[in-house]
């Protein structure tokens, strides 16, 4: 809603790679091991990593930008991150970068002396030169806040900011990067067109992480550990696989016994079948800073009305979601106002307590009745209507995301109960999103958050639900977005602002302190204005056996990292110790 040879040595006339390909399913399993390093033929014990996914490998690629194909977790086995965000600790963690100097305009980032690609080669920052040239080329956000770079020596480069800028908005904006461009094989695409280069299927990727690119097939990506890799000590895996699932039921067979994996990165499970997990299966919770919503199209003649969307906050009952959609990992936005639950307190201060919460444990039909009577809406045979019609069309959600139904299901219902005429459509992820990239809808479900970490700070979701580039601003705020606005105010007066041009304010100040004040005028248009509508955030489940294998202690750094598969490895806290 997020971002290299790898070839084996050939032993004799066949390889491990051909050998997988002619092998199949069963081959892979035979040749890999089992689960939590069970004897292989060879008889030495083999410690294999099984991690579930969700796909078939065959038709992904580890060209990061091009994301129709490109999926994070077998990118994350093979690059190395720039940096990471602890959510326990709410710090940022050095992954290939050695040192990372944010100043008001400019950030100097200094990386590994031993940072090194799979094949031997060592990076530099001619890597790097090519890598920043690509990311302006396909319109990465990092270039939002620059003007330009310089490349200082092999190891060292400065951004130049094009504006004062919040230091941890760049901080955010790295961890979205990886050591995934090389300048041997990406180069060639600077002077293409960007289309070409997001078409790309780079199918053999040169390594920079803690695994080497093995094989795929439609079982499971295979790697194996990479000996160039900088903490190639902390790797005892002998085998990574990412094994391919259906879904979000088999891997809950999967784990219930504990046996056809090790591991899940995320997953959703409710308390009913957690309950029915083997002691050995731990859950770790992560702050997703993201969530169930819905977006409105703010061209419609209904939802694009203020009245009918607050009518809408004020119906839903956001507790009656979380409780039937799992209360273990999700809970309510309290204050819809475009800031990640947690968050809010911090940023808002005082003002808190002047905000409308909507009721979140309440369904207050009488207020909703109130707002779209004075809007000129009237109920007739039990629907809510005016000139235009009723207020209703297709709600559409997306399929095979099993909480994001039950979700649906409770939101239509109360919606329908108060007098909406809502059908809803469910459909496939790619043509979910086409519908509200082609502003093909009325309202509908959408994550009201960008998710990750940069979502800890306003900014990222504030500005997202006002122009939403992963629906290319579909959801028709954009103009209103960029026009002067004169909405209710705090002291029960008037505040006027340009929406856009308050929320860029935030990422320009140096400090918090100096961005609080733009927070707060953004997330009180937000709560009023409600581009999208806040429902529901949550906690990542995120999956570990720790019968054969080490976990990061609950008050390490590293507990609370997206994701513990990938960044414990990195650190050596997940190790084989069967």
């Amino acid at each position: 809603m997020e971002s290299n040879s790898g070839l084996s040595d050939y032993d004799g006339m066949i390889s491990r790679r051909e050998m997988l390909a002619v092998a199949g399913a069963s081959g892979m399993a035979m040749l890999s091991g089992c689960a939590g390093g069970n004897q292989s033929g060879g008889g030495q014990d083999t410690a294999t990593f099984r991690n579930a996914f969700t796909g078939n490998p065959v038709d992904h690629h580890f060209n990061t930008s091009g994301i129709q194909n490109y999926r994070w977790p077998p990118g994350r086995a093979v690059f190395a991150p720039f940096l990471k965000y602890s959510f326990n600790e709410e710090k940022f963690l050095l992954g290939a970068l050695k040192d990372l100097q944010v100043t008001e305009q400019e950030a100097t980032l200094t990386f590994r002396d031993d940072l090194t690609w799979d094949n031997g080669d060592e990076w530099t920052t001619e890597d790097l030169d090519v890598q920043l040239q690509l990311a302006k080329k396909t319109g990465t956000s990092l270039w939002g806040y620059l003007d330009d770079y310089e490349i200082v020596d092999d190891k060292t480069a400065k951004l130049l900011l094009s504006n004062t800028t919040n230091p941890q908005i760049i901080k955010f904006e790295l961890t979205n990067f990886f050591v995934d461009t090389k300048k041997e094989t990406h180069e060639k695409f600077l002077d293409k067109d960007e289309s070409e280069f997001l078409q790309w299927a780079w199918e053999d990727p040169v390594a920079s992480g803690p695994f080497s690119f093995v094989s795929k097939g439609k079982q499971a990506f295979e790697f194996e550990p990479n000996p160039e890799f900088y903490n190639a000590d902390n790797i005892n895996i002998d085998t990574y696989l990412l094994q391919s699932f259906g879904g979000n039921s088999a891997q809950h067979q999967a784990l219930s016994t504990a046996k056809e994996i090790d591991a899940s990165s995320s997953l959703f499970v409710p308390p009913e079948i957690v309950n029915e997990f083997p002691d050995h299966v731990v859950e770790i919770n992560i702050p997703a800073k993201w969530g169930y919503g819905i977006v409105f199209n703010h061209n419609d003649p209904h939802f694009g009305q203020r009245a009918v969307r607050q009518a809408v906050a004020h119906v839903i009952n956001r507790q009656a979601i979380v409780d039937n959609a799992g209360p273990r990992s999700k809970f309510v936005s309290q204050t819809p106002c475009g800031i990640a639950p947690r968050d809010q307190e911090y940023w808002l201060g005082d003002w808190l307590d002047d905000f409308e919460t909507y009721g979140p444990k309440s369904s207050q039909t009488e207020k909703a009745t109130t707002l779209l009577e004075d809007a000129g809406y009237s109920k007739q045979n039990g629907k809510w209507q005016n000139s235009d019609g009723t207020i209703g069309g297709e709600y559409y959600s997306p399929a095979g995301w099993t909480d994001w139904t039950t979700m649906t299901d409770t939101v239509v219902d109360q919606l329908n109960s108060f007098g909406f005429d809502l059908t809803i459509s469910t459909l496939p992820t790619n043509d979910w999103f086409s519908h509200y990239s082609n502003s093909n809808f009325t309202m509908g479900s959408l994550y009201w958050l960008p998710g990750g970490s940069r979502s800890a700070f306003p900014y990222f979701p504030l500005r997202y639900q006002l122009w939403e580039e992963e629906i290319g601003g579909g959801h028709n705020y954009r103009e209103k977005a960029q026009s002067e606005q004169t909405i209710p105010g705090r002291d029960g007066g008037e505040m006027t602002l340009t929406p856009l041009e308050e929320t860029e304010q935030i990422a320009q100040q140096p400090s918090d302190e100096g961005s609080r004040p733009y927070v707060q005028r953004s997330a009180w248009h937000s709560h009023i204005e409600l581009p999208f509508l806040g429902l529901v955030s949550k906690y990542e489940q995120s999956w570990v056996t720790n019968d054969n294998w080490t976990v990061a202690a609950e008050d390490s750094p590293n507990r609370n990292v997206k994701w513990p598969q990938f960044w414990w490895p990195h650190e050596g806290e997940l190790q084989y110790d069967g």
